[in-house]
Protein backbone atom coordinates (compact mmCIF):
# COMPACT_ATOMS: atom_id res chain seq x y z
CA UNK A 1 0.00 0.00 0.00
CA UNK A 2 1.19 3.24 -1.01
CA UNK A 3 2.22 5.76 2.04
CA UNK A 4 0.09 8.89 1.88
CA UNK A 5 3.02 11.22 0.97
CA UNK A 6 3.66 9.20 -2.32
CA UNK A 7 -0.35 9.11 -3.07
CA UNK A 8 0.07 13.21 -1.87
CA UNK A 9 3.13 13.28 -4.96
CA UNK A 10 1.48 11.62 -7.38
CA UNK A 11 -1.94 13.76 -6.94
CA UNK A 12 0.18 16.95 -6.90
CA UNK A 13 2.33 15.54 -10.50
CA UNK A 14 -1.18 14.83 -11.83
CA UNK A 15 -2.87 18.36 -10.64
CA UNK A 16 0.34 20.25 -11.87
CA UNK A 17 0.14 18.42 -15.54
CA UNK A 18 -3.30 19.27 -16.19
CA UNK A 19 -2.40 23.26 -15.26
CA UNK A 20 0.50 23.12 -17.78
CA UNK A 21 -1.78 21.33 -20.33
CA UNK A 22 -4.29 24.20 -20.01
CA UNK A 23 -1.84 27.07 -19.67
CA UNK A 24 0.93 25.84 -22.13
CA UNK A 25 4.16 24.48 -20.30
CA UNK A 26 5.30 28.15 -21.38
CA UNK A 27 2.53 30.14 -20.73
CA UNK A 28 0.56 29.77 -23.58
CA UNK A 29 -2.88 28.56 -23.57
CA UNK A 30 -3.64 25.33 -25.51
CA UNK A 31 -6.32 26.24 -27.21
CA UNK A 32 -4.86 29.46 -27.76
CA UNK A 33 -2.26 27.71 -29.50
CA UNK A 34 -4.23 25.26 -31.14
CA UNK A 35 -5.97 27.82 -32.69
CA UNK A 36 -3.02 30.13 -34.22
CA UNK A 37 -2.41 27.13 -35.92
CA UNK A 38 -5.66 26.75 -37.54
CA UNK A 39 -5.34 30.14 -38.63
CA UNK A 40 -2.22 29.19 -40.41
CA UNK A 41 -3.49 26.48 -42.28
CA UNK A 42 -6.29 28.87 -43.43
CA UNK A 43 -3.90 31.39 -44.69
CA UNK A 44 -1.75 28.68 -46.36
CA UNK A 45 -4.33 26.84 -47.93
CA UNK A 46 -3.33 24.49 -49.87
CA UNK A 47 -0.01 25.09 -50.41
CA UNK A 48 1.48 28.06 -48.78
CA UNK A 49 4.56 28.49 -46.46
CA UNK A 50 3.42 32.07 -44.39
CA UNK A 51 3.99 32.07 -40.60
CA UNK A 52 6.64 29.18 -40.36
CA UNK A 53 7.64 29.87 -36.98
CA UNK A 54 3.90 29.15 -35.57
CA UNK A 55 4.30 25.62 -34.45
CA UNK A 56 6.04 23.11 -32.40
CA UNK A 57 4.79 20.71 -29.83
CA UNK A 58 5.30 22.82 -26.18
CA UNK A 59 6.51 25.94 -27.91
CA UNK A 60 4.73 29.26 -26.14
CA UNK A 61 2.60 30.37 -28.80
CA UNK A 62 2.76 34.26 -27.12
CA UNK A 63 6.65 34.14 -28.78
CA UNK A 64 5.47 33.75 -32.31
CA UNK A 65 5.77 36.69 -34.67
CA UNK A 66 2.72 39.44 -34.96
CA UNK A 67 1.18 37.70 -32.06
CA UNK A 68 1.00 39.50 -28.19
CA UNK A 69 -0.28 38.14 -24.96
CA UNK A 70 -1.10 39.63 -21.88
CA UNK A 71 1.68 39.70 -19.53
CA UNK A 72 -0.52 38.64 -16.61
CA UNK A 73 -2.99 36.12 -18.36
CA UNK A 74 -0.74 34.98 -21.06
CA UNK A 75 -4.09 35.44 -23.05
CA UNK A 76 -3.22 36.23 -26.42
CA UNK A 77 -4.75 40.08 -26.77
CA UNK A 78 -3.14 40.99 -30.33
CA UNK A 79 -2.93 39.07 -33.63
CA UNK A 80 -1.27 40.78 -36.82
CA UNK A 81 -1.31 39.40 -39.90
CA UNK A 82 -0.83 41.92 -42.57
CA UNK A 83 0.18 40.61 -46.13
CA UNK A 84 0.10 36.97 -44.94
CA UNK A 85 -2.19 35.35 -47.51
CA UNK A 86 -0.20 35.12 -51.20
CA UNK A 87 -2.10 36.51 -53.91
CA UNK A 88 -0.81 32.92 -55.86
CA UNK A 89 -3.42 31.50 -54.00
CA UNK A 90 -6.24 33.31 -54.07
CA UNK A 91 -5.44 33.39 -57.90
CA UNK A 92 -5.80 29.71 -57.98
CA UNK A 93 -8.84 28.69 -55.62
CA UNK A 94 -11.07 31.72 -56.53
CA UNK A 95 -12.48 33.98 -54.11
CA UNK A 96 -11.25 34.10 -49.94
CA UNK A 97 -13.91 33.78 -47.25
CA UNK A 98 -11.98 33.29 -44.03
CA UNK A 99 -14.05 31.37 -41.44
CA UNK A 100 -15.09 33.72 -38.61
CA UNK A 101 -15.35 30.58 -36.45
CA UNK A 102 -10.88 30.73 -36.18
CA UNK A 103 -10.98 33.46 -33.83
CA UNK A 104 -13.37 31.94 -31.49
CA UNK A 105 -10.76 30.45 -29.06
CA UNK A 106 -9.42 33.87 -28.27
CA UNK A 107 -11.43 35.07 -25.46
CA UNK A 108 -9.47 38.49 -24.64
CA UNK A 109 -8.52 39.47 -28.74
CA UNK A 110 -8.23 43.38 -28.45
CA UNK A 111 -6.49 43.82 -31.78
CA UNK A 112 -7.02 42.02 -35.43
CA UNK A 113 -5.34 43.18 -38.33
CA UNK A 114 -5.95 41.24 -41.10
CA UNK A 115 -4.84 44.31 -43.51
CA UNK A 116 -4.16 43.15 -47.67
CA UNK A 117 -4.77 39.70 -47.41
CA UNK A 118 -7.13 39.33 -50.77
CA UNK A 119 -9.89 38.43 -48.26
CA UNK A 120 -13.16 38.99 -49.66
CA UNK A 121 -15.41 38.08 -46.76
CA UNK A 122 -16.11 35.88 -43.63
CA UNK A 123 -17.58 32.86 -43.31
CA UNK A 124 -20.60 33.24 -40.42
CA UNK A 125 -20.41 36.40 -38.07
CA UNK A 126 -17.45 37.77 -36.34
CA UNK A 127 -17.77 37.14 -32.48
CA UNK A 128 -15.13 38.50 -29.90
CA UNK A 129 -16.36 40.25 -27.02
CA UNK A 130 -12.84 42.63 -26.30
CA UNK A 131 -12.15 43.34 -29.64
CA UNK A 132 -11.08 47.07 -29.95
CA UNK A 133 -8.83 47.75 -33.40
CA UNK A 134 -9.56 45.71 -36.41
CA UNK A 135 -7.94 46.57 -39.52
CA UNK A 136 -9.38 44.99 -42.67
CA UNK A 137 -7.82 47.33 -45.20
CA UNK A 138 -6.26 46.96 -48.63
CA UNK A 139 -8.61 43.69 -49.16
CA UNK A 140 -11.45 42.95 -51.76
CA UNK A 141 -14.78 43.60 -49.65
CA UNK A 142 -17.51 44.16 -51.47
CA UNK A 143 -19.71 44.45 -48.22
CA UNK A 144 -19.51 45.24 -44.35
CA UNK A 145 -19.07 42.25 -42.65
CA UNK A 146 -21.55 41.52 -39.86
CA UNK A 147 -19.77 42.98 -36.85
CA UNK A 148 -23.04 43.24 -34.52
CA UNK A 149 -20.95 40.87 -32.16
CA UNK A 150 -18.36 43.19 -31.44
CA UNK A 151 -20.05 45.19 -29.11
CA UNK A 152 -16.45 46.34 -27.75
CA UNK A 153 -15.35 47.81 -31.40
CA UNK A 154 -13.53 50.98 -31.24
CA UNK A 155 -11.41 51.26 -34.40
CA UNK A 156 -12.52 50.13 -37.56
CA UNK A 157 -10.59 50.44 -40.93
CA UNK A 158 -12.19 50.01 -44.06
CA UNK A 159 -9.86 51.57 -46.61
CA UNK A 160 -9.05 50.62 -49.88
CA UNK A 161 -11.76 47.97 -50.54
CA UNK A 162 -14.39 47.06 -53.09
CA UNK A 163 -16.87 48.91 -51.91
CA UNK A 164 -20.21 50.64 -54.28
CA UNK A 165 -23.08 51.36 -52.25
CA UNK A 166 -22.74 51.90 -48.77
CA UNK A 167 -27.19 52.41 -47.91
CA UNK A 168 -27.52 48.38 -48.21
CA UNK A 169 -24.49 47.63 -45.88
CA UNK A 170 -24.35 50.48 -43.69
CA UNK A 171 -26.84 50.19 -41.04
CA UNK A 172 -24.38 47.00 -39.74
CA UNK A 173 -22.12 49.49 -38.04
CA UNK A 174 -24.70 51.48 -36.09
CA UNK A 175 -24.88 49.11 -34.74
CA UNK A 176 -21.20 49.77 -32.77
CA UNK A 177 -22.08 52.26 -29.76
CA UNK A 178 -18.49 52.47 -28.70
CA UNK A 179 -17.18 53.13 -32.03
CA UNK A 180 -14.54 56.05 -32.25
CA UNK A 181 -12.96 55.96 -35.57
CA UNK A 182 -13.74 54.74 -39.04
CA UNK A 183 -11.89 55.19 -42.62
CA UNK A 184 -13.85 54.06 -45.54
CA UNK A 185 -11.23 55.98 -47.79
CA UNK A 186 -9.83 55.10 -50.72
CA UNK A 187 -13.12 53.35 -52.25
CA UNK A 188 -15.62 53.56 -54.94
CA UNK A 189 -18.51 54.33 -53.16
CA UNK A 190 -21.05 56.45 -54.43
CA UNK A 191 -24.36 58.21 -53.97
CA UNK A 192 -25.48 59.87 -51.10
CA UNK A 193 -23.88 59.91 -47.41
CA UNK A 194 -25.80 57.22 -45.47
CA UNK A 195 -28.29 59.26 -42.84
CA UNK A 196 -27.90 56.31 -40.54
CA UNK A 197 -24.51 57.29 -39.92
CA UNK A 198 -25.95 59.97 -37.25
CA UNK A 199 -26.59 57.04 -34.83
CA UNK A 200 -22.65 56.77 -34.63
CA UNK A 201 -22.79 59.40 -31.63
CA UNK A 202 -19.87 58.16 -30.43
CA UNK A 203 -17.49 58.64 -33.71
CA UNK A 204 -14.38 61.19 -33.11
CA UNK A 205 -12.65 60.49 -36.46
CA UNK A 206 -14.75 59.66 -39.64
CA UNK A 207 -12.99 59.50 -43.38
CA UNK A 208 -14.52 58.78 -46.52
CA UNK A 209 -11.59 60.46 -48.32
CA UNK A 210 -11.09 59.82 -52.17
CA UNK A 211 -15.02 58.76 -53.17
CA UNK A 212 -17.84 59.81 -54.91
CA UNK A 213 -20.00 60.88 -52.02
CA UNK A 214 -22.62 63.54 -51.80
CA UNK A 215 -24.79 65.17 -49.15
CA UNK A 216 -23.63 66.35 -45.99
CA UNK A 217 -22.98 64.55 -42.69
CA UNK A 218 -25.96 65.22 -39.93
CA UNK A 219 -25.18 65.20 -36.40
CA UNK A 220 -27.04 62.46 -34.97
CA UNK A 221 -29.10 63.04 -31.28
Amino acid sequence: MESPLILFFKVLFVTVTLELQAYGSLGCFEEERIGLLKIKDAFNHPNGSALSSWGGEGMDCCMWENVKCDGTTKRIVQIFLNRTKLFELVKNEGDWYLDSSLFLPFQQLQNLSLEGNFLKGFQGELRSSKLEYLDLSSNWLTEIPSLSAVKSLKFLNLEMNRFTNLSDHFRELTTLNNLEMLSLAYNDISGNIPMSIGALTTLKFLSFRNNELSGTLQEGR
